[in-house]
């Protein structure tokens, strides 16, 4: 997981390059690259050096969280930290999880999206907590998995969350202990779920490890952010809800939750959470061009200068996307044909390459036009060669500076050939040697 994430210090790098000593102010660097809130924060630098780099960007804004997180999500490098491994109850980002676990079963056949599931009363207001975030299902209604998973992202809902969890795994208690090993599966340690709505101050998670789940959530379910994240309103009820004990009244349109989906430039997700015992939570993300940024924002406070919680949520949510699209940007250099690399002694002849991580890079906009990008391969190679064998690896750099480097790997195992196949390249590989 750690291996996704490029060092901050690559980066510092690349702004050493770039940022002018003259415009150095001794505050600037305050809870930006560098920081001593940031895990991530570049290592094997100067407290000069690291004033330096950090003058390159504009001042980071003041937010009201307890812990935050700000992230490219294309490359996976933290931008910004702030108290990241700070236990903090996720209160309806938990849905996120639940979708997850959701898409998971689809994905191995146990669920569809049409499949209509009969709503039970235990899943329905008043056995959720009064003044909780409801799509308002009523017992007995048939409703599409489709229509619960939207009422759990858009809305909200927490009767959608329960009743999603019935279905799967017959109450919220056993659907809990899925949510558990589908992040331990996926390298999380910190996070741990009692019930799939967020209304449990139990659950628990870390502004770091939740960002990078909602990375791997999006790469994992890329679907999600069109069907479920981006949708700006669902209409429900609909009439064919109707059950012998509720008629819908009308057309009713739910509003999306998430503000920033409903008025920020290129947001399309993720959620938003609240509950006492952890305030304000917050997680985003916005596209423009070929950059997509995300972050975490965790225990906004009750109140603030911006009329409220959720406003000064929203609030800070906006200014730190704004911070990251001003500064930085994701970039692709055209790398040309990658491989295959020629096998020898192999029942293959060529071996095709994987990147080990994303052949994408975070830069300052100062930085991207000095960008440059190396192969470096053998080549050739001797069988046998194991799937996933490190080989060669791309290089990038800003002038003489190294920013990153991606591993290229074996994308197939490659056995030894027979005794033919050896003595026949070992006659070639020796002439290739003499002639060239």
């Amino acid at each position: 997981m750690k291996r996704s994430v490029i060092g901050l210090a690559s980066l510092a790098a690349a702004l050493l390059c770039l940022a002018s000593p003259q415009a150095v102010r001794a505050d600037e660097g305050a809870g930006q690259l560098g920081s001593s809130n940031s895990r991530e924060a570049a290592q094997g630098f100067s407290p000069e050096a690291l004033r330096v780099m950090t003058s390159s960007l504009t001042p980071l804004p003041s937010i009201g969280a307890r812990s935050a997180v700000v992230m490219d999500a294309t490359t996976g490098t933290i931008l910004f930290a702030k108290n990241p491994d700070m236990p903090i109850p996720p209160a309806s980002l938990t849905k996120l999880v639940t979708l997850h676990v959701v898409y998971n079963e689809i994905a191995a056949g146990r669920l569809r999206k049409d499949e209509l599931v009969t709503i039970d009363a235990r899943d329905c207001s008043p056995y959720i907590p009064y003044g909780s975030s409801l799509m308002y299902l009523h017992p007995g209604m048939k409703v599409s998995v489709l229509d619960l998973m939207q009422g759990a992202a858009v809305v909200s809902g927490n009767d959608a969350a329960y009743a999603l969890a019935r279905r799967v795994a017959g109450s919220n208690e056993a659907f809990a202990v899925l949510m558990n090993k589908a992040v331990r599966d996926l390298g999380f340690t910190s996070m741990h779920f009692v019930e799939p709505s967020g209304l449990s101050e139990l659950n628990m998670v870390t502004a770091r490890e939740y960002a990078l789940f909602c990375r791997r959530y999006m790469e994992l379910h890329p679907e999600a952010i069109a069907e479920l994240h981006s949708v700006r309103y669902i209409e429900f009820p609909r009439p064919e809800h109707e059950t012998p004990d509720f008629k819908p009244k009308g057309r009713i349109i739910q509003y999306n939750r998430n503000s920033l989906v409903l008025g920020y430039e290129g947001c399309d997700g993720l959620k938003t959470g609240y509950i006492i015992e952890s305030g304000y939570n917050l997680s985003a993300t916005a596209k423009r061009g070929n950059s997509r940024f995300l972050i975490v924002t965790l225990g906004g406070p009750e109140s603030g200068a911006y009329g409220g919680g959720a406003a000064r949520r929203s609030k800070d949510g906006s200014s730190l996307l704004d911070w990251c699209f001003a500064n930085f940007e994701t970039l692709s250099p055209d790398l040309g044909p990658v491989g295959p690399v020629k096998v020898w002694y192999g029942k293959d002849k060529a071996l095709p390459l994987i990147a080990g991580t994303s052949l994408a890079v975070t830069l300052p906009h100062s930085a991207s036009g000095r960008l440059e990008a190396r192969v470096v391969l053998p080549t050739s190679i001797d069988a046998p060669v194991a799937a996933g064998q490190r080989i060669g690896e791309v290089v990038y750099s800003v002038g003489d500076t190294v920013v990153k480097r991606v591993d290229l790997l074996a994308g197939q195992d490659i056995a030894k050939g027979n005794v033919f196949i050896v003595i026949r390249d070992a006659f070639a590989k020796l002439l290739s040697r003499i002639f060239g």
